[in-house]
């Protein structure tokens, strides 16, 4: 359940990175989106209110001015200004097309121009909705001697009302009260500020569309990492690929590959340990199963007959002999076995005393034949052999006990009569010793595991020659050794013994 838990984690532990570095770049590019357009916003504004300031400043000088050449025209005093207030609005609106509102020194409301087109001014005497818009607190401004500008936005209008005092000799005849239509101009900034909206929305996609890309290039190979560490830990080495980018995920990666190579190699090599160790066991048990099993025959024999040895009533002086020298053969059969176990078992676990000598192929095996000819005369059995002069490197005592295995084995199995062929020949590159005899059809032999250990060719007789069956598997050590290799095969009715050695020189040819 542990396990489990811990899978689901991490592959759910694939996403929230990259949710996270995506929401992190999404939350910075709106909050950097809404701030310039906060910021494009405000100073847009500030902007449209610098102009229409600007604007009614010159309003402000234009109508002072309108005032003082209307003055110097007319003869206008301020306790008979009738129709002075109407002349003067119908002049501004005319001049300055702006619509003008007089307002008595009282505050009250008297008349107000309103220009209209091919140069008619039309005078009414109700005030517009922008003009009682902030009314009493702009007149109460201009009566500080202040001129008050104040913008209202209404129905998708944007009027401003400049409101002034009216001086007549240095005495304050009334206000006056100018409105300018600035709807264009506000709806202008409001096509600014979408078209900026819409950039901005289209940049902020295409921002966090690169944050997401970046985000998955970058969570990609951590992810991969994440599940190349999970496998690994469950035993699974499967590939990984490595970012080609040289950045510190990508040296990471490799760093994680590299140490992955060596557990790999590590495992590999503690398996073939492993595989080594459980070889040695299994031949260890094989090894001691047939030493038990290959002791027991002779040693149940000599027991045997040492007890009929020692009965008391036991007088038979022929059977003695018998016996005598039946325990005396087992006696010589057990030492033989005893010396080739040892042998097997010094060649198994001491290579460190093998010589290294120039060793003449030709003239060892040689002896060893000539060694063996008067066994093979007993059983009239002839040995002809076809030498090349070959030499390896190697132990010449150790090659010489191959040699005299192999011709004494092709001796013992062989056919009475029969000729056995040995041949020493080169291929270039490796000494090839074969050894050829007819089988006795009293012998079968099985390819395949003749070199294991107490093995011997499938017939009782093979017993009685006194064969324990390390003699094969003795040769295949020392020839391993010498960096060697023996075969052998069968044909319908001769065995083929094969060793290769690797070849030191090659001289000349000779037959023996």
């Amino acid at each position: 359940m542990l396990k489990e838990e811990r899978r689901r984690k991490l592959r759910e532990g694939r996403g929230p990175l990259r949710r996270k570095f995506l929401f992190g770049f999404a939350l910075l590019f709106s909050v950097a989106v809404f701030g310039f357009y906060g910021y494009m916003s405000h100073l847009l504004k500030q902007h449209t209110q610098a102009a229409i300031l600007d604007e009614m400043k010159r309003l402000q000088s234009f109508v002072y001015d309108h005032i003082e050449y209307y003055s110097a025209l007319n003869d206008v005093r301020p306790k008979s200004a009738s129709g002075y207030p109407e002349a003067l609005i119908r002049g501004l609106s005319l001049n300055g097309s702006v619509r003008t509102a007089y307002y008595a020194a009282d505050g009250t409301f008297r008349a107000e121009s309103l220009p209209m087109d091919g140069g008619y001014v039309l005078v009414q005497t109700k005030p517009s909705p922008a003009l009682q818009h902030s009314a009493a607190a702009d007149l109460a401004a201009a009566a500080q001697n202040q001129s008050v500008v104040s913008l209202r936005h209404d129905n998708e209008k944007s009027m401003a009302v400049l409101t002034l005092p009216l001086y007549v000799l240095d005495e304050t005849a009334g206000f006056l009260r100018l409105t300018a239509d600035y709807s264009e101009t506000f709806r202008r900034d409001t096509i600014v500020l979408r078209s900026l909206v819409g950039f901005l929305l289209a940049l902020w996609t295409l921002l966090v569309g690169l944050a997401w890309s970046f985000a998955r290039r970058l969570t990609r190979p951590l992810s991969e990492l994440a599940v190349a560490m999970r496998q690994f830990g469950e035993g699974r080495f499967g590939s990984l690929r490595v970012s080609s980018a040289n950045n510190e995920i990508a040296v990471l990666t490799n760093s994680f590959m590299e140490m992955r190579e060596k557990l790999e190699e590590q495992m590999e090599a503690l398996k073939t340990e492993r595989n080594k160790v459980v070889v040695l066991e299994s031949n260890r048990r094989d090894f001691f199963r047939n030493v038990t099993h290959e002791l027991k025959t002779p040693l149940t024999t000599i027991s045997g007959y040492a007890q009929i040895l020692q009965a008391s009533d036991f007088d038979d002086a022929e059977f003695r002999q018998n016996a005598a020298c039946r325990i005396h053969r087992e006696s010589q059969r057990l030492h033989r076995m005893m010396l080739d176990i040892i042998e097997h078992s010094r060649r198994e676990f001491d290579t460190a005393g093998r010589r290294d000598d120039v060793v003449s192929l030709q003239e060892s095996f040689a002896d060893a034949t000539e060694a063996m000819r008067l066994k093979a005369q007993e059983r009239e059995q002839r040995i002809h052999c076809r030498l090349e002069s070959l030499s390896v490197n190697g132990d010449a005592d150790e090659l010489r006990k191959v040699w005299d295995n192999l011709l004494d084995n092709a001796i013992k199995y062989g056919k009475l009569g029969s000729v056995i062929e040995a041949e020493l020949s080169s291929d270039g590159v490796e000494a090839v010793l074969t050894v050829v005899n007819e089988i006795d059809p009293r012998h079968r032999f099985e390819a395949d595991i003749a070199f294991e250990p107490f093995y011997r060719s499938g017939s009782a007789y093979s017993r009685e020659q006194g064969s324990v069956g390390l003699g094969l598997a003795i040769c295949k050590r020392i020839v391993e050794l010498h960096c060697g290799s023996i075969e052998l095969s069968l044909s319908p009715s001769a065995v083929v013994l094969a060793v290769r050695l690797p070849l030191r020189i090659q001289v000349g040819n000779n037959s023996a």
